[in-house]
C-alpha cells in the first residue's frame, strides 16, 4: 500500500511540477512581426461611463481617433483622442484568440480626457486587440478594479511597420 500511496504522490508532484514549468515558459513570447508598428483608427464613437449620485450611472460619448505605436519590446505609446499614453505595455490574452476574439491586450495605464466633455480627468483604459493581419477589430475598455466596461469598438489599420 505504502508504495502505490508513493507512486500515486510522485505522480502528482510530475504533473503539478510540468504544468507550473509550461505556465512559467508560455510567459516568454515575441511581439509578432506583424503587430510592430503604427496603427490608426478612423474617428470612432467613445462613451465615458460616470457614477455621479445616487448609484445612476452617466454616458457621455463624442467621435475620436486612436492611434498608437508597438515596438518589438513590447512597450506601446499613442493617443485615444485627446489623451496621450506613453508607457503602454502589450501582453498576450490568457483565453484562446479563436474563442475570446481578444488575442492581445494593451495596458494603457492612466490616462486624462478622451474628449472636451469627457467628465472623468483620469481613467485606466486597456485596449482588447483581435487576431492581427494589415486590420485589426478592437475594443476601447475602461478598467475599475475587476470590473471593465466597454467604450467603443474600433477597426485599426496598420499605418508603419
Amino acid at each position: 500500500m505504502d508504495q502505490h500511496n508513493n507512486q500515486w504522490i510522485t505522480g502528482i508532484f510530475v504533473l503539478i511540477t510540468i504544468v507550473l514549468l509550461s505556465a512559467c515558459s508560455s510567459s516568454k513570447w515575441s511581439v509578432p512581426e506583424n503587430l510592430v508598428g503604427q496603427w490608426k483608427s478612423q474617428s470612432t464613437k467613445i462613451t465615458v461611463r460616470t457614477e455621479p449620485q445616487w448609484m445612476k450611472f452617466q454616458f457621455i460619448a463624442d467621435t475620436v481617433e486612436i492611434s498608437f505605436t508597438i515596438d518589438s519590446n513590447k512597450e506601446v505609446s499613442g493617443s485615444i483622442g485627446q489623451a496621450r499614453f506613453a508607457t503602454g505595455q502589450l501582453r498576450r490574452n490568457k483565453g484562446n484568440p479563436a474563442v475570446t476574439g481578444v488575442a492581445y491586450i494593451i495596458e494603457c495605464g492612466n490616462i486624462g480626457k478622451i474628449f472636451d466633455d469627457d467628465p472623468l480627468e483620469n481613467k485606466e483604459v486597456e485596449l482588447w486587440l483581435g487576431p492581427s493581419g494589415n486590420y485589426i477589430e478592437a475594443e476601447l475598455r475602461f478598467t475599475e478594479g475587476w470590473a471593465v466596461f466597454p467604450m467603443g469598438n474600433l477597426l485599426l489599420r496598420k499605418i508603419t511597420n
